[in-house]
């Protein structure tokens, strides 16, 4: 059976019959068969593939896939006329979903039966994607193609798996722009776009890929080293630790790259990043102009004093861009580590503090607490408040607690309450202020908040023999105490400066009336009686 299959395939293909005269529903070359597409006629496929042995092309042969899904076999080769079968030119086999037999097929899928990490396996000579739809990697497989990757329409998403394109040199990747590129996924891991053998002299390759449909955000690599294999994935957000903790914000744009190369030289390598302006968010948008591409050193994201190069308008294209992109360039003279990270900011001069704050406010609720509570905004990374405390007589603020932000990440767009109960028994003023500081170092405070000791005066003992004590805190104006009988006579008369202790002896016995007034204004402060039942 499988000879008959095998001869009947070869036939075929040999013959160079066209698509609409030949329709293959579907095809299986076994282990150790062969087959050959020549280029006089185009051939045509419409039911899947199951390939397991060989299946050969010569220059301008050009074979259309219009079948569901492609497998590879581990035994599978694709070879082109050259005497290796690699390094030729081979034909273009062509995906696409407009099957004249059976409708539009949509999605194709593909087992590429490669390895990028073995460096082995079965690769195309070139492939050309003609499917809005797409062509997905099935799982356990890469996929590689030696020459040219051109896009017609369509998408290829890698579903966490690796495209290879080129055979010791980059190869060539045409047709792609926002509408037509290699899907990496929205996720922080995930497959890789690979380009082999860049040097010098191929001077600036471009990596077509994207989050998801609509979100593309194309790399470039130019490198002044040895030939070098490079891999390029992107995902969507920025996370304070390139792929983990918090998620920044305002500042950035919604993109990360991930990016790697196999030599660990030290050439100078440029790195060039595009993304689309609806990437962008509110903040970074108002301030595109002074963004620049930043890079996780390892600990934190890197900030530069001063912009490396200007922002352009996005060029990774072949076609017309449907929608406005921003391209930057950075140089990193040391070259790059084997897996690094990438993003943007707004740069210097934009200096955004950490918190907008809206309310701040402090009071004394006992003799021994104080109560603090501030509001925000607004908070950009920010990473912590500290809560600083002077006394009167004192020249310097205090940091005496430090409270994490509330907001998610450092950075928030509404309103967030924070609260402080502070253990404070001073019989001074205290004056108080939040300062909000950045991950980054920038800091922004609050007003200042004065805040009295609890005022309290105490008579005692009273009822008493005509001796007592009058004990004042929390008042720090000049004050007038008077000691009244019940005619309102003013018997006894004191000068009090701030806060005092006063001792008064030998009252006759009666009911006094003690008053304290406020020697600026006349307004009485306290008031209290005053009982003496005799004299010791």
């Amino acid at each position: 059976m499988k000879r008959r299959l095998l001869k009947y395939l070869l036939t075929a293909f040999l013959s160079g019959i066209t698509a609409l005269s030949f329709a293959q529903q579907s095809a299986y070359i076994p282990p150790g068969g062969q087959a050959w597409i020549f280029g006089n006629a185009p051939v045509a496929l419409y039911g899947n593939m199951q390939q397991e042995g060989t299946l050969g092309s010569n220059p301008n042969a050009l074979f259309y896939f219009l079948g569901k899904r492609w497998v590879n076999g581990n035994a599978a080769s694709l070879p082109d006329e050259s005497t290796g079968g690699l390094n030729g030119t081979g034909g273009i086999f062509r995906f696409s979903s407009n099957n004249t037999l059976y409708g539009n097929t949509g999605q194709q899928s593909i087992f590429g039966a490669y390895s990028v990490a073995g460096g082995m396996g079965a690769s195309f000579p070139n492939l050309e994607l003609s499917n809005s739809a797409g062509l997905i990697l099935e799982d356990l497989s890469d996929l590689k193609i030696r020459n040219t990757l051109h896009f017609n329409s369509g998408h290829i998403f890698l579903n966490g798996w690796n495209l290879s394109v080129g055979q010791n040199a980059p190869g060539n990747i045409t047709g792609y722009s926002d509408h037509r590129f290699v899907v990496t996924g929205t996720g922080a891991a995930g497959g890789y776009l690979y380009r082999e053998g860049l040097t010098a002299a191929t001077g600036r390759v471009v990596f077509p890929v994207g989050t998801a449909v609509g979100n593309y955000a194309p790399a470039a690599i130019a490198t002044q080293g040895a030939p070098d294999n490079f891999k390029v994935r992107v995902f969507d957000n920025i996370y304070q630790n390139a792929i983990s903790g918090a998620l920044l914000q305002d500042t950035f744009i919604y993109k990360t790259w991930d990016i790697g190369h196999s030599q660990t030289g030290k050439a100078q390598t440029d790195v060039i990043l595009q993304h689309m302006n609806t990437a962008e968010m509110p903040l970074y948008a108002a301030y595109r102009d002074s963004s620049y591409i930043i890079h996780y050193n390892g600990a934190t994201w890197d900030r530069l004093p001063q912009l490396p190069y200007q922002p352009q308008t996005g060029t990774l294209t072949t076609q017309t861009m449907g929608t406005g992109a921003t391209m930057h360039l950075r140089s990193f003279p040391g070259g790059l580590a084997s897996q690094e990270f990438f993003s943007k900011t707004i740069g210097f001069p934009v200096l955004l503090p950490p918190a907008d704050f809206i309310l701040f406010n402090a009071w004394r609720i006992s003799i021994d607490q104080v109560r603090l509570e501030w509001s925000t905004r607004k908070e950009v990374n920010n990473a912590v408040f500290e809560i600083e405390r002077r006394f009167d007589g004192e020249t310097d603020f205090t940091t005496i607690a430090r409270v994490p932000t509330r907001a998610p990440g450092g950075y928030s767009n509404y309103r967030i309450d924070y609260p402080y109960l502070d253990n404070n028994d001073a019989d001074v003023w205290t004056y108080y202020r939040i300062k909000a500081v950045s991950r980054t170092g920038q800091v922004s405070y609050t007003e200042i908040r004065a805040v009295p000791p609890l005022i309290k005066i105490d008579v005692y003992p009273n009822p008493n023999m005509g001796q007592f004590h009058v004990r004042i805190r929390g008042i720090r104006t000049p004050l007038v105490m008077q000691l009244m009988n019940t005619w309102g006579q003013v018997l006894r008369e004191y000068d009090v400066q701030n806060d005092a202790d006063v001792e008064i002896r030998e009252v006759p016995a009666a009911m006094y009336f003690l008053v304290l007034y406020h020697k600026a204004t006349q307004q009485v402060a306290y008031r209290c009686k005053v009982e003496v039942l005799g004299q010791q």
